[in-house]
This record gives structure tokens, C-alpha cells and sequence, in this order.
């Protein structure tokens, strides 16, 4: 079979997930793939789905996701480049961030506060410890007051 054609084949078979390089040393076809980063997504879970201290990634799917265009690398300043993204996007939708969370969970909360976890790269969710500062209370999809006690 031609080098060239067999090549072109493993070069079409794994383009799309990953970037290549192909070296060929003494007739050794050496084949480096190296995967491309996954870009950031901001997700909102709300107190109820984890434990605040704890090291556990959160329950269930977030109340909010919103992925992200772009990527950042892999490091812990490409994690607080994505938190400062993520933030800057919430930030706009916070005076109506009752409505829109409620409207996107399929169950009724109570005192429950929303918690920004981020994705970079392969992670899983990271834990950002930042909070919209405030509790909701939804019903059938409408947030409602939450009663001071």
C-alpha cells in the first residue's frame, strides 16, 4: 500500500477530534496526536445538588449551562480566564436570574442558592465558591418572595 495514501487516510480518520503529526523515521510510520481543548462552560447548580466543603462534584444536571465560545488553556489561569467569562455573561442576566432559573428547573426550590461551577478543557465541574449572593424560591416555575425565618 502507498505510504502517501495510507497517510491521507489516517489523517482524515482522526482530523476531526484531534490535531496530528506524522513523522516517519527509518520505514516507522510514529503517529502524535495531541487533543485539542474543550471549550468553557458555566454551569449553575443550585445548594441542594452538593456539599459546600465538600470534594464531590455536584448531583444531577446544573439548573443553568451555558457553553462558552472558545477555549482556554488547561491551567489554572485558563480556569480563572473562564470564571471571569462565565461571570461576565451571568452578570448580565442577574436582575431577572429569579425568573430565568426557575423557569429552568423542573422542580420547586426553598431557600436554595445558585453556585457557578465551570468546565475547562476535560475537566469535570469546578467549583468556583462564587454565588449570586441571594436565595430563590420557585413554585410550578415561578419564582415567588422567600419568607424571612
Amino acid at each position: 500500500m502507498n505510504l502517501a495514501f495510507l497517510l491521507s487516510i489516517l489523517y482524515f480518520l482522526s482530523a476531526s477530534a484531534d490535531q496530528i503529526k506524522i513523522k516517519v523515521l527509518n520505514d516507522t510510520l510514529k503517529i502524535i496526536t495531541t487533543e485539542f481543548p474543550i471549550g468553557c462552560a458555566c454551569g449553575i447548580f443550585l445548594s441542594g445538588q452538593f456539599k459546600k466543603d465538600g470534594k464531590e462534584p455536584p448531583t444531577g444536571e446544573p439548573a443553568i449551562l451555558h457553553d462558552l465560545p472558545g477555549s482556554f488553556s488547561c491551567t489554572p489561569t485558563g480556569n480563572k480566564l473562564c470564571t471571569n467569562k462565565c461571570l461576565d455573561t451571568i452578570i448580565k442576566h442577574l436582575p431577572n436570574s429569579p425568573k430565568i432559573l426557575c423557569n429552568s428547573i423542573k422542580y420547586d426550590c426553598h431557600k436554595e442558592r445558585a453556585y457557578l461551577f465551570i468546565k475547562n478543557c476535560n475537566s469535570g465541574w469546578i467549583n468556583t465558591n462564587l454565588s449570586a449572593g441571594r436565595e430563590y424560591c420557585c413554585k410550578d416555575g415561578t419564582p415567588y418572595k422567600c419568607p424571612v425565618y
